[in-house]
């Protein structure tokens, strides 16, 4: 029997594969624009393997939250190549690790999608947002067409949500909404505490 962390590791190995077709086409280009203008003390959420790392804006002070130990152990290795100054903090994201309205900007990709509890998740990032922040996500959605939707609803129910319901419900002001892709399935979002 293999080990858990083994099977982690494989997990993280996995997942960069997979998401690479991904990351070579309009992923980069998505991932640039999610971070254009991001300054001061930023937390990103569900970093991953660190796919986010190339984009992050010179000055900015980035901490950056994973649960997944897989996951985690890859971003440390891509950010020290990289020679990225980050840090790397292992947490939940419905119970993050970090005071009050503590940072400017918090940024999640392709995060919301796939957590166990999306609405704890936002009200986790509208607590340690300040006042006057911006969350920004870049994410999978439910897409403008029925018959796609009704597709995904059966194999990738992840892919359809109707996650911007959720952020007035967290207490989220939508600042802008942006279609990324033809079908609507990736849209990046700004949001302001309501």
């Amino acid at each position: 029997m293999r080990h858990p962390r083994t099977w982690q590791s494989l997990g993280a190995t996995v997942y960069d594969v997979v998401m690479w077709p991904l990351e070579a086409g309009r992923g980069r280009r998505w991932r640039a624009r999610l971070w254009e203008g991001v300054s001061g003390r930023v937390l990103e959420i569900g970093a991953g393997t660190g796919a986010n790392f190339p984009f992050y804006p010179p000055g900015a002070r980035v901490v950056a939250v994973e649960l997944g130990e897989g996951m985690l152990a890859r971003a440390r290795r891509r950010a020290a190549r990289a020679g990225i100054g980050v840090e790397l903090v292992p947490g939940d994201i419905h119970a993050l690790p970090f005071p009050d309205g503590d940072f400017d900007f918090v940024v999640g990709s392709f995060v919301l999608c796939s957590v166990r509890d999306p609405l704890a998740a936002l009200a986790e990032v509208r607590r340690v947002l300040s006042p006057s922040g911006e969350a920004r996500f870049l994410e999978h959605v439910r897409p403008r067409g029925e018959r796609l939707a009704r597709v995904l609803d059966r194999v990738a129910p992840h892919f359809a949500k109707r996650t911007w319901e959720l952020f007035p419900r967290a207490g989220f002001e939508v600042v802008s909404e942006e279609c990324l892709d033809s079908r609507g399935l990736v849209r990046f979002y700004r949001l302001r505490k309501s």
